[in-house]
This record gives C-alpha cells, sequence and structure tokens, in this order.
C-alpha cells in the first residue's frame, strides 16, 4: 500500500491533484470534507468546526478518522481484487516455464494535511508516507478562491488573509516545508495538470504498478488453423520398389 499526502494553502490547487488521481484509478479521501461533514452537524463554519474537532478529541481526530477510512477501504478491495498469474520463461528450453501471482499495489491520497503532527501520525500507520506540497502566491489563490464561490471560501481579502493566518498556527507551513514533492501552480493551468500527471506516471504510480487488463479465459486462436512455428512438412517417404537381394533369396525367373 502507498499512501500519499497533499497540502497547501486555501486555493493552491489540492483538488485538481485530486481529480486527476481520480482518472488514475487513485483512491482519494479529503480532509476538508471531514470537517465540512462536522460543521453541518454543529450548524457552524467549517473554521471553527476544524478549531472545535482538534480541542475536543486532540491535533489528529481528523487523521485517524482518514487512517480508519482508508483500512476499511484496503480491506474490502482485498477480496475485490483478482491476481494476476503471469508466465516466466526460462532460458533453457526443456523447462516448463514458472507461473507467479502479480499482485497490483493499492495508492491512496489523502488531501489537505495541515499539521505536522498529522504527518507523524499518518507515517506510524503507512510505510514510506510522502507529501506533495502545492505552492502558489496569494493574490492566485485569492482570485481562484473568488471564482470557485465554496461555502468556506472567503470573499473580502481581509478574511482571506485571516484564514491564511489561521492555517499557519495549525503549522501548514512547516509540512510545506519538508514535503517530499513540491509543485508551483502559478502560470497555465495546463502546464500544472501535465506537472501533476507526470508526477503521478512517473513517480506515485509508474507503469510497472499500474493495473494490467487480464486476458479473457475460451478466446484464444481459433481451431483449424496450423501454428506459426510449426515446422514445414517434407515430402512423402519414398520405398524402394523392390528389396535388396539377400543371400539365400531366389530370384524367380519370368
Amino acid at each position: 500500500m502507498k499512501v500519499y499526502g497533499i497540502t497547501g494553502l486555501p486555493g493552491s490547487g489540492k483538488s485538481i491533484i485530486s481529480r486527476i488521481a481520480k482518472k488514475e484509478n487513485i483512491y482519494t479521501i479529503s480532509m476538508g470534507d471531514v470537517i465540512r461533514k462536522e460543521a453541518e452537524l454543529r450548524n457552524c463554519s467549517p473554521g471553527t468546526a476544524a478549531v472545535n474537532l482538534r480541542k475536543k478529541y486532540g491535533n489528529n481526530v481528523v487523521a485517524d478518522r482518514c487512517v480508519k477510512h482508508i483500512q476499511t477501504h484496503a480491506k474490502n478491495s482485498r477480496y475485490r481484487k483478482k491476481t494476476q498469474v503471469k508466465k516466466i520463461h526460462n532460458k533453457n528450453k526443456n523447462k516448463a516455464p514458472r507461473k507467479y501471482k502479480k499482485i497490483e499495489q493499492d495508492v491512496y491520497m489523502i488531501e489537505g494535511i495541515r499539521s505536522p503532527q498529522e504527518v507523524k501520525y499518518f507515517k506510524k500507520f503507512f510505510k514510506n508516507f510522502k507529501v506533495i506540497a502545492i505552492h502558489s502566491n496569494p493574490e492566485a489563490r485569492f482570485n481562484r478562491l473568488k471564482r470557485r464561490k465554496r461555502s468556506d471560501d472567503s470573499a473580502e481579502y481581509k478574511d482571506f488573509l485571516e484564514r491564511d493566518r489561521r492555517e499557519l498556527k495549525f503549522g501548514i507551513g512547516e509540512v510545506i516545508a519538508l514535503a517530499d514533492y513540491m509543485l508551483i501552480n502559478e502560470g497555465p493551468i495546463q502546464v500544472f495538470k501535465n506537472n501533476v500527471r507526470a508526477l503521478i506516471v512517473n513517480e506515485i504510480k509508474p507503469k510497472n504498478q499500474q493495473q494490467r487488463k487480464i486476458k479473457p479465459k475460451g478466446k484464444g486462436k481459433p481451431k483449424g488453423k496450423a501454428k506459426q512455428n510449426r515446422k514445414p512438412k517434407k515430402g512423402r517417404k519414398q520405398y524402394k520398389k523392390y528389396e535388396p537381394r539377400r543371400p539365400g533369396n531366389k530370384q524367380v525367373k519370368r
């Protein structure tokens, strides 16, 4: 199992990575969605819900819910997933090819990591847990939030800066500084999308780890056709018309 975390200040482009990851069959979880659900239950803003949750249950409350969700999903997917049988041909032609089962590795992404405590908590449960950070300047992020118009997005620049300060108090600056991968989202959006796809294909989910389609059984070559590797037929054996002369055999004269 491979688990990656996505971090960045509001409006940096975390949701773009999640959308591209879903198209690549990577299961994604949003920590912001957990907070927004809690805000609906408490009938308050997501910012106050995040603060109240951490005060009541500790700094790792959202991370703990994400860990449990990933563990249950991975457990259920093991029963649904089919293993692929692959043949390895030996150099010695006399020996038959060996077979082994290839199990594809699950890849998960957690969007919205804010504190170093959450990173430490994820590393306890997932080995080689890595963080992807996105950087973008405040002006570009504010314009994106105005266009997005989500419930917790601020329309005023003062509120936007206040939200940044609240995120920085959680320790998101340290998470961004110590991230394993850094993506810059300040130019054209297509350039950023291409960089995300390159990271997924080359690092997160390389070609040898991607799922391969298993050929359906019973759909081989049609019967009746000659095999390609069959040796060409030789002509009929020509037998001698007369047996060779042996001693003791009498020839009958006609």
